[in-house]
């Protein structure tokens, strides 16, 4: 393969243009501009390198031609050339100077090579730094002797990762859609996921993707908060796509992913409206050590996969490219020793010329990288929507009128039984203490907000009301009661990723906060997080890092 066409397949692959079969996220950015970098890459890059080393050759060859003229002319005299300036004594011609000189004038194997050493060189500098769909620090002083970016510190403290935010590691959850070439889609869509819950670490089982059971069960919540529940079929078309059912679910201890794709791959394929209308998921996808491949295997095998990494995002990765290039090109394309062994100066010359076409293409391309990796960035730097929000107060804080809601919430009451707060023998007698029945008031205890009736002083009247368990009228009648919410709030529990939570409450909390504990997942033996080139250290610095500088 040559150096240029090894050099394209690596940018398609930077630019996630070898992926065309992918609908969703980052994926829908670059689709749409497929079509303007393929071209780039497959035609104008080539031509950019030819026209640029074509202009600095043409230059620097006519420099060396008008010295080689003054020394035939000084050698041989007027006769060595016409009116024309054609070389034309044939004692001129058979000299080393005028060999020298035909030479040049009709030779192109100068410019091959200097087209081949720059395909080469940015073939070596962008998979250098890039490593699996991140843009990795790994900056060579010499061969394989690593340098560390340093300004002059007293104390510096390095990791792989310095320059990158860290946005997730693990269960990636989310819909993968890919299209086939007809323009019709297939959709593999995430309708459960089981995950170890509360910080407990369940040995006893794994948790894979799989296809979900023909007798499928999900539970939804409709938009007055009432769960009801519905019945799914494994596969089903919805207006021209195909959508596939998973779940991510705990399986016996040992469970490969690839045994539980195979067995999706056969149901899917045996399925009678796939082998009738979507027969191009049996096209052949083949690799080097599966020839036997097909696109739904592919697909399925890539979505598996993707949900079990960890990712970066490069806070800055035009300026970090543009003084990798520089540094680079320093160290390991202008070697100073050729400066120094340089018979002639032209040989120099001709080098700096190959250098100038090699740094304006790469700059071309890290320009366009980094308003891709920017675009990333500006999406997970934006602070992300509430979905929801819900408030859990004591029954004192709860106006009497709504004790008989309460009452009747068999959610609410399940909850407080599933967490301790009472046992099964106490359920009536706290639907009884709610409905006021059987019980009687304490003279001079009244309720704290705002009703008359008295309270009964219980053990009962510190359980806590769940309002994500209620209709959205229940909680405004009840917020509305509380005088000052914000101040009321003594305990705030975000359910989401951690640096978006922190971005959310940064204005809120402000230089109240006196401690922070983040406990670094090293202990997870049973389910590792794959760290990024098991570069497991620098991951969790990122990790940390972009939370505390936020």
């Amino acid at each position: 393969m040559s150096n240029f066409n090894a050099l394209v397949r690596k940018l398609k692959e930077i630019f996630q243009i070898d992926k065309p079969e992918l609908d969703f996220g980052v994926y829908r950015i670059l689709n749409a501009r497929s079509a303007e970098i393929t071209q780039y890459l497959d035609q104008d890059l080539n031509q950019k390198v030819k026209q640029l080393l074509a202009a600095q050759q043409a230059g620097n060859q006519q420099q060396q031609l008008n010295q080689l003229v003054n020394e035939l002319r000084d050698e041989f005299g007027k006769r060595a050339f016409d009116a024309s300036g054609n070389l034309i004594d044939k004692e001129a011609i058979d000299s080393p100077l005028g060999q020298r000189y035909l030479a040049l004038k009709n030779s192109n194997s100068q410019a091959d090579s200097h087209e081949n050493q720059v395909f080469s060189h940015l073939l070596t500098f962008f998979s250098r730094y890039y490593d699996n769909g991140d843009f990795i620090s790994q900056r060579r002083y010499k061969g394989d002797t690593y340098a560390i970016p340093y300004s002059g510190e007293e104390v510096v403290l390095h990791w792989a990762n310095k320059d990158q935010y860290y946005t997730k590691s693990g269960e990636n959850f989310a819909n993968y859609r890919f299209k086939l070439s007809d323009g019709r889609s297939v959709l593999f869509k995430l309708v459960a996921a089981d995950t170890a819950r509360e910080n407990r670490k369940d040995n006893d089982k794994d948790r894979r993707f799989k296809l979900i059971d023909t007798d499928f069960v999900q539970t939804l919540v409709d938009d007055e908060g009432e769960s009801y529940e519905q019945a799914l079929e494994q596969i089903r078309v919805v207006n021209d796509e195909l959508v596939i059912h998973f779940e991510y679910a705990p399986v016996s201890k040992g469970t490969k992913q690839e045994d539980l794709n195979n067995q999706a791959i056969v149901t899917i394929l045996s399925h009678q409206e796939v082998q009738t209308h979507w027969a191009e998921l049996k096209q052949k996808q083949p690799t080097e050590k599966n020839p036997e491949r097909t696109l739904l295997q592919k697909c399925l095998e890539r979505y598996t996969a993707s949900n079990t990494a960890d990712y970066f995002i490069h806070k800055d990765l035009g300026k970090f490219l543009r003084g990798e290039l520089d540094f680079y090109i320093k160290n390991e394309v202008l070697h100073l020793d050729d400066v120094q062994n340089a018979n002639t100066f032209a040989s120099i010359e001709q080098n700096l010329r190959m250098i100038q076409c090699l740094r304006a293409v790469a700059l071309e391309l890290v320009d366009f990288l980094a308003s891709l990796e920017d675009f990333q960035k500006r999406l997970w730097l934006k602070k992300k929507f509430v979905v929801a929000a819900h408030y859990c107060l004591t029954l004192d804080r709860v106006p009497r009128a709504l004790y008989a809601e309460i009452a009747a919430n068999e959610s609410q009451l399940n909850q407080w039984l599933s967490l301790g707060c009472i046992e099964s023998k106490q359920v009536g007698a706290v639907k009884k203490w709610l409905l006021g029945e059987g019980v009687e008031p304490v003279k001079g205890q009244q309720d704290l907000l705002a009703d008359d009736a008295p309270v009964q002083v219980s053990p009962f009247c510190f359980l806590m009301v769940d309002t994500a368990l209620f209709g959205v009228d229940f909680k405004a009648r009840l917020l509305r009661a509380v005088d000052d919410l914000d101040e009321c709030v003594d305990g705030v529990l975000v359910h989401g990723d951690n640096f978006q939570g922190l971005s959310l409450l940064q204005e809120r909390y402000k230089e109240q906060v006196k401690c922070i504990y983040i406990d670094p997942p090293y202990n997870t033996n049973a389910t590792p997080i794959l760290y990024k080139n098991e570069f497991k250290s620098s991951s969790w610095l990122s990790f940390i890092n972009n939370r505390l500088e936020n």
